[in-house]
């Protein structure tokens, strides 16, 4: 009885993880059943997909999409290729799950390759990589977290087209690229940015929003911060304005964001050292905070195992405590 009962704990434990996928498959979830596509029956699966479903992507490389229902898309991180991604859900409606998530979206920087095309609440995604995005409509509790933006973020604030409130933390950005004189309710906290579109000066001076426990490169003498709120950041180069808002920043003349990789020169003893720290007591960029950046999804592990045997009802009873790696 003991060497069955282990063997069906090791079923079921094999069975939680959630990315233990057959080769080159998808895995649609709705409402507790599973059904399995192949790779090339992806966009089947896409279409036999609706509200409130999970697709698993497996390893592998992908087409282009697009999302037109409240569903959520996860791969398994940088070897889940997807081609550009276009974010189209009709009726302004209200997300409550993340949309998209541990995937490597398009691999071509001369196009953004993630693009919300209408109005939406409680967009997030999460530890992905892209090549660029671009948000249309009016866009409420957008959440941008661990993510790697190669290439322009960009942003309007006019007209039928406004993020209204935006939150990107943890995250290496290579340039921002606000339209228009932005909404202040944009923070990157714990972010590594590069710098402004083609570092043109007009780009920075239009930012109205917030820079919290973050790192802002590329800037110049001529490149001036005129409006916004600089809160525990380190930045190199722009002229800080009398009239931006600080509450306590650190100013060096190198460039600390490498233009390769959008990593900070300094490594974390030496931000440690020289005391540049965030206002929550960890370092500036993007491996302070809470929620430090990796593109590694955490995967389940199981940390305690519970089986008892109900012999008069002839059934094991089996709890299982899961955790992260």
């Amino acid at each position: 009885m003991k060497k069955i009962l282990l063997f069906f704990v090791y079923l079921l434990m094999t069975s939680m993880a959630a990315f233990a996928l057959p080769n080159s498959s998808v895995l649609l979830q709705h409402k507790g059943n599973v059904t399995v596509y192949q790779l090339e029956e992806f966009e089947t699966a896409l279409a036999d997909a609706v509200d409130g479903d999970t697709l698993f992507l497996s390893k592998g490389t992908y087409p282009a999409f697009t999302i037109d229902k409240k569903i959520t898309v996860r791969g398994e991180g940088q070897e889940t290729i997807v081609g550009a991604v276009t974010i189209s859900i009709p009726d302004s409606v209200t997300l409550t799950s993340t949309l998209l998530e541990g995937l490597n979206i398009g691999n071509n920087k001369t196009q953004r390759n993630i693009n919300v095309k209408k109005s939406v609440s409680g967009l997030k995604i999460k530890q992905c990589y892209f090549e660029g995005i671009e948000f249309s409509g009016i866009l409420y509790d957008v959440l941008i977290d661990r993510c790697y933006c190669n290439g322009s973020f960009k942003f309007p604030n006019s007209g039928k087209n406004a993020v209204k409130s935006m939150v990107v933390r943890n995250s290496k950005i290579r340039e921002l690229y606000p339209t228009d004189v932005t909404t202040k309710d944009i923070s990157f906290v714990n972010c590594n940015i590069l710098g402004f579109y083609y570092f043109w000066h007009s780009y920075a001076a239009d930012f109205r929003g917030s820079m919290i426990n973050s790192v802002l490169s590329g800037g110049s003498d001529q490149d001036p911060l005129t409006s916004m709120l600089l809160i525990n950041s380190l930045i190199d180069g722009y002229a800080i304005d009398g009239t931006t808002y600080t509450e306590n920043y650190y100013q060096t003349t190198i460039d600390v964001v490498n233009s390769v990789n959008c990593e900070c020169v300094f490594s974390d003893e030496t931000l440690l050292e020289r005391g540049y720290l965030g206002n929550d007591g960890t370092v500036v960029g993007c491996y302070g905070g809470s929620t430090p950046y990796t593109l590694t999804l955490a995967v389940p592990v199981v940390e305690q195992v519970d089986v008892k045997l109900d012999a008069d009802q002839r059934k094991l009873n089996v709890n299982l405590k899961l955790g992260a790696k």
